[in-house]
């Protein structure tokens, strides 16, 4: 296979010579003119070894479905006029092209008194190409096809290949979960007992291609609601396969309610084809308007550099263009048209991710529907009413709450009784469900005392009875003794 792949090439390059070196056999060379060399680097499309192309005329040929290779810098170096070989000559200083430009040209000028026979060798090769191409032998001037005339403006056309990168690569993907029990399991809701200072976890998950590599950007933000408060900074870490990343590998910015974090893409290069966790956390401002009882949504998103366009070496255009012509590196009338590799940079989602706290919400009132204030509500969170969980207390407009809870069933009990209205002892179980009802409004009706208790004990009503008694007997002393007084006098007549 070896000697096959040098024979071929041997084959090339002795038609590359020969053709290059056509004696004239009309024409008389004009020695007090100076020559033009331009060099067309271009991408060769089988991407195997690198090649001298079939076009070896020194004419200008026209361009038809190629890739220029932009930043290549060839050296020529002067040598015998009956030189054959191809291999670098010592002790002679070479004359060095500027790079090529993004049409792939490059144009080097010889004085009429250097005019002769130079070795062409690729000097410097771009980033993500292979290899260089083979050096050539040219004559400058070089007879024409005929051999009938010299061409002092002669044109080549070495191509080697570039590395593959499929084209239009498809988006790395980007997740999200939150954790309302500090990581320990995830999904895309989340209940979390904020009055108790807990707070909620948040997973960002981009995955890591195999290009990653050569982004210029590769950074997952997000933008929290006004209900949620930020993490501090040190607070978010950044982790792959459960090991935490350098902290020098990333850039973490809080600003705000947007987080911001920017990754080194050459630390990410180690780790291509896996994926990255972002994990930090935020509490519920329970003093927001609308933060309780509330689900709460939250997304990030991955901003990235995109490569596309059939291989990983050009510019970093974000289209492929029609450009004016460059004065300085162009040395045609046709314009450069750009169709190398591009770099685009995209913005993508995450899925919606939710997180909530439960709360109760009371009405004390009576049975005219009037606010009660100042009953005092205690929530426990056992039947038996041994474990509180918090107190509230209703205000002018009847009103009393239990905020930031979690899921599950409470027991509550009014313990203290304003005055004026009769105790409530009952026990009422309440159930809070986030998924259906976040929060649970309950009505509390008490009663008010009343002059006739309807409990035992004499009361009013007995004392009433008591009056009434006396009355009587004294009505029965008053006949009593308006008879007595008639008998007396019957008797004394």
């Amino acid at each position: 296979m070896k000697i096959k792949k040098f024979l071929s090439v041997l084959l090339i390059a002795m038609v590359a010579v020969g053709v290059f070196m056509l004696p004239a056999s009309a024409a008389v060379k004009d020695t007090t003119r100076d020559v033009s060399l331009t060099i067309y680097a271009l991408e060769a499309k089988d991407g195997s070894e690198v090649t001298v192309d079939v076009n070896v005329t020194g004419e200008k040929a026209t361009l038809a479905d190629v890739k220029p290779i932009e930043g290549a810098v060839f050296a020529l170096y002067k040598v015998d006029e009956g030189e054959t070989s191809t291999s670098v000559p010592k002790d002679v200083t070479p004359l060095k092209t500027d790079p090529t430009g993004n049409d792939g040209s490059v144009k080097i000028v010889i004085s009429a008194d250097q005019q002769g026979r130079y070795l062409v060798v690729e000097d410097t090769a771009p980033e993500g190409t292979i290899g260089k191409t083979i050096p050539f032998l040219v004559d400058l001037p070089l007879t024409n096809p005929d051999g009938t005339d010299f061409l002092y403006d002669v044109f080549a056309y070495p191509k080697q290949p570039v590395k593959e990168t499929p084209t239009d690569l498809p988006d790395p993907k980007v997740s999200k979960l939150v954790s309302g029990d500090e990581g320990k399991t995830w999904g895309e809701e989340a209940n979390i007992e904020a009055f108790s200072g807990k707070r909620a976890y948040w997973k960002v998950t981009g995955e890591i291609p195999a290009t990653v590599g050569e982004f210029d950007i590769y950074e997952i933000g997000d933008i929290l609601d006004n209900r949620l408060i930020p993490p501090a900074d040190t607070e978010v870490k950044a982790s792959i396969d459960g090991t935490q990343l350098p902290e020098n590998s990333y850039t973490v910015t809080v600003s705000g309610q947007k987080i911001t974090i920017n990754f080194d893409v050459k630390t990410l290069a180690l780790y291509k084809n896996k994926k990255v966790d972002v994990i930090f956390p935020t509490a519920i401002d329970l003093k927001a308007k609308n933060a309780i009882g509330v689900k709460i949504e939250n997304i990030a998103t991955l901003t990235f550099s995109k490569l596309s366009g059939g291989s990983n070496y050009g510019d970093t255009d974000s289209d492929t263009d029609t450009e004016p012509k460059n004065p300085d590196t162009d040395t045609d009338n046709e314009p450069n048209t750009d169709t190398d590799v591009k770099k685009t940079k995209s913005t993508i989602s995450t899925n919606i991710v939710r997180v909530w706290t439960g709360s109760i919400e009371g009405f004390k009132h009576d049975k005219d529907n009037k606010p009660i204030s100042g009953a005092e509500f205690t929530l426990y969170s056992d039947k038996d009413c041994k474990t509180s969980v918090g107190k509230s207390t209703s205000d002018k407009n009847g009103v009393f709450t239990f905020t930031g809870l979690l899921d599950g069933t409470y027991y509550m009990k009014e313990t203290k009784t304003p005055d004026g209205y009769q105790e409530n002892n009952t026990v009422i179980e309440i159930k809070i469900d986030g998924k259906t009802e976040p929060v649970k409004k309950i009505d509390v009706l008490n009663i008010p005392k009343s002059n006739l208790p309807l409990t035992g004990g004499a009361g009013t009503v007995g004392i009433s009875l008591i009056g009434i008694g006396i009355a009587l007997a004294g009505v029965i002393i008053v006949i009593v003794t308006l008879k007595a007084y008639k008998k007396s006098r019957y008797a004394l007549a």
